[in-house]
């Protein structure tokens, strides 16, 4: 079995864990090959977060070209893409989305040829609003695959909506490298006093973690956070962006106290700050799925999760180990970080709810189930 993925760039160090533990998989099979090919190095919102880490990479792959995936245009993509298809000569490809043209004609390609398609989906119905020609190209192109990794539950009620079928979602999860991740966290956490007080930050604080933009709906969260009123309680904003200046503007002209802005932080560090945090809060208007919420919880943290971010229905136990909310209502999530003000010991208890979740949702189990598509797609659609 000869398996192709096109994915849309390396700096991904989540996808990189999860493509090599795919490639354990596919070397104890000795007729099997993976390929994978990263369109570009990066692109430009995560220029700020670090390198990329080519160690996390330990799988067969080609980058094709060396630049920020916005900067390759749609023709150069589909060219490089469709040059490796017929080189490589796969039985399976795994495309990243139904929504670049690039992607697409990868799509319309294997089809014509008769090599099978996965789609690699992480939208839902939910994520922006659905204007009715846009769904009907989609449901067009989402028809050409024979099956569905899907980032979880939402986004495969999304593909079922389509007319896919239930027997053609191989996948329904997402993770990253829960073992770094909790080694990190756990190597931090002893210095979390130290750490604490050179930032000054309050006894308790609730954390949020991400790009400072409108979509991630960080003001509300402040707003929310300004109605708790409780000296022991701060708020911690990690991640730089657009909205990072009005955000300071309006901390500032509100004088809301205990609020923190700390500058975005690469992938490797965003653990040793969740040690000095006690709750995770996301926010967003719209997240396909939100994987800060699976480091929270691999860090044994509450999470406070809209429930516009796909994450929410998947990992989110409302009163086990989180809560979920409307990212619109500041006075329900008022209402929810009081939940811990007023109970701080629902933090360890919420917390130990929360590693026990994220247990499943590991890079070896999603590797294992993608593999187990890959055969399923070829050997069961002939």
């Amino acid at each position: 079995m000869r398996i192709l993925i096109i994915h849309q760039y390396l700096w991904s160090h989540y996808k990189g864990k999860i493509y090599s533990e795919l490639q354990k998989i596919v070397n104890t099979h000795k007729n099997d090959e993976l390929l994978v090919l990263q369109t570009s190095l990066n692109e430009i919102t995560r220029a700020n977060l670090g390198p990329v880490d080519r160690s996390i990479h330990q799988y067969n792959y080609q980058v094709l070209v060396d630049d920020y995936y916005e900067n390759i245009p749609n023709t150069t993509r589909a060219r490089k893409m469709l040059y490796w298809v017929r080189k490589f000569k796969p039985d399976v490809v795994n495309v990243s989305g139904y929504y670049e043209p690039a992607m697409n004609m990868v799509i319309f390609y294997c089809r014509m040829v008769g090599i099978k398609v996965i789609i690699s989906v992480d939208s839902t119905e939910e994520d922006k609003p659905n204007i009715w020609w846009k769904e009907t190209i989609k449901r067009f192109v989402v028809n050409r695959a024979q099956g569905f990794f899907c980032y979880g539950s939402k986004a495969s009620e999304y593909m079922l909506k389509f007319g896919a079928k239930p027997e053609q979602i191989l996948l329904e999860n997402n993770a990253v490298d829960n073992e770094k991740i909790a080694s990190i966290y756990q190597e931090a956490y002893p210095n979390r006093d130290n750490e604490k007080q050179k930032f000054a930050l309050r006894p308790y604080n609730f954390i949020y973690t991400g790009r400072l933009m409108a979509i991630k709906n960080v003001k509300n969260l402040v707003i929310a956070f300004s109605k708790v009123k409780n000296k022991d309680w701060g708020l911690i904003i990690l991640g730089d962006g657009a909205e990072g200046e009005n955000l300071r503007n309006y901390v500032a002209d509100n004088q809301i106290e205990g609020v923190k802005f700390i500058e975005g932080q690469a992938w490797y560090n965003v653990p040793k700050f969740m040690a000095i945090g006690d709750v995770f809060v996301l926010p967003s208007y719209s997240e396909p799925w939100g994987l800060v919420v699976n480091e929270a919880m691999v860090c044994g943290m509450p999470v406070v999760v809209s429930n516009k971010c796909g994450s929410s229905h998947d990992l989110v136990k409302n009163g086990e180990n989180g809560y979920t909310f409307n990212p619109y209502d500041t006075e329900e999530l008022a209402q929810i970080l009081l939940k811990f003000v007023n109970e701080p010991q629902k933090i360890n208890s919420f917390g130990d709810v929360s590693k026990e979740v994220i247990k499943k949702y590991s890079p070896g189990q999603v590797a294992q189930e993608m593999y187990s598509g890959f055969k399923k797609v070829l050997y069961e659609h002939k």
